[in-house]
């Protein structure tokens, strides 16, 4: 696997869209970015960029990200009560705002949806240069591997529940504590299982459901079944047909966890299907409403109702599609 498929959502073209549609009592997507400063274990201090989505009652506006074209309601005031959280993890190289299709519409759909740009993103300035991942070796990553990605998702994590005890704070009383997921693509994958359990050490209670989008997983399966018995949270596994590096591998450590679990393999995807490539030529909403993109976000926002909002499980959870190439789960 060639390091130059983790760089994500570096070419994406502008398109015309169409409007969001008014419609009464409408939750739209809020956008803002922010900086998150903080101590690591190490002693080190860092310092990363972060991008928040999250629901508004504001109406959303086309938005440029430069190049890519959503529809946000840019820093509006965040929908007043106590919103589900969900942190994301990007892909190696890639950014914290690398799969905006997705995350605006978790925004729409109630959720605060908060992601960092870790140490290796392209959008990070670095004095010295970033070690390479040696993904055709699984077998010799252990709990130090990318282990400031942790870090960094435990830190906002740490800071996003602080601002919402803070009264001055645009996210006072916003985030629900009890409700906290994680999503990640690729080696945001691999962050997000670490947390979720599968280094013992990551471990993170307060994460309550996960998301893994085309993970790299090889090193919690090459690690052995020990590790993994540390997840005992719900796990959402996304894999495609022609994402040859990654998907073949998957159903190994599914096997190996508890449930609820789920397995979705996508027709004629591949690793960039979770990326900005997914809305080339189409606006944020428009790529949601079509093709591999709406169902990648239809069984997301259904994982996270269910498993973090305790709502009754949609039926796609739990019967066959002909639109995927399979899917397996285990409610029990």
């Amino acid at each position: 696997m060639r390091h130059s498929t983790f760089a994500f959502g570096l070419l994406v073209a502008l398109s015309a869209g169409r409007p969001l549609p008014a419609a009464e009592n409408e939750t739209y997507a809020g956008y803002r970015t922010t900086t998150l400063e903080y101590k690591a274990p190490d002693g080190s201090e860092r310092k990363r960029s972060v991008t928040l989505w999250y629901p508004t009652a504001a109406k959303a506006e086309r938005h440029s990200y430069r190049p890519q074209v959503g529809f946000v309601a840019a820093d509006a005031d965040v929908l007043g009560r106590k919103n589900p959280l969900i942190l994301f993890s990007h892909g190696f190289l890639g950014a914290a705002d690398q799969t905006i299709f997705l995350t605006e519409e978790l925004a729409r759909q109630g959720y605060i949806v908060a992601g960092v740009n870790h140490a290796d993103s392209l959008r990070e300035r670095s004095d010295e240069p970033q070690p390479r991942p040696n993904f055709a070796q699984p077998q010799t990553w252990d709990d130090t591997k990318y282990r400031d990605r942790r870090d960094d998702v435990v830190a906002l994590l740490d800071h996003l529940l602080a601002l919402s005890g803070e009264k001055d704070s645009f996210l006072f009383q916003r985030v629900n504590p009890q409700q906290v997921g994680a999503l990640g693509h690729s080696l945001g994958g691999y962050t997000v299982l670490g947390l979720a359990g599968g280094w013992k050490a990551w471990h993170e209670p307060r994460i309550k459901a996960t998301v893994a989008l085309s993970p790299y997983s090889l090193p919690y399966v090459k690690s052995g079944k020990d590790n993994v018995k540390a997840i005992n949270i719900p796990i959402m596994f996304q894999g495609g047909t022609l994402d040859i590096g990654v998907t073949p591998f998957l159903p190994p450590l599914y096997d190996q966890l508890a449930a609820p679990k789920y397995l979705l393999t996508l027709k004629n995807e591949n690793h960039f299907g979770w990326t900005n490539f997914a809305s080339f030529t189409k606006t944020t909403t428009d790529t949601v409403q079509q093709g591999n993109p709406q169902l990648i976000t239809d069984y997301t926002v259904a994982f996270f109702d269910h498993h973090l909002r305790r709502l009754p499980a949609a039926e796609l959870l739990t019967k066959e599609n002909e639109r995927l190439e399979a899917f397996k789960y285990a409610a029990k």
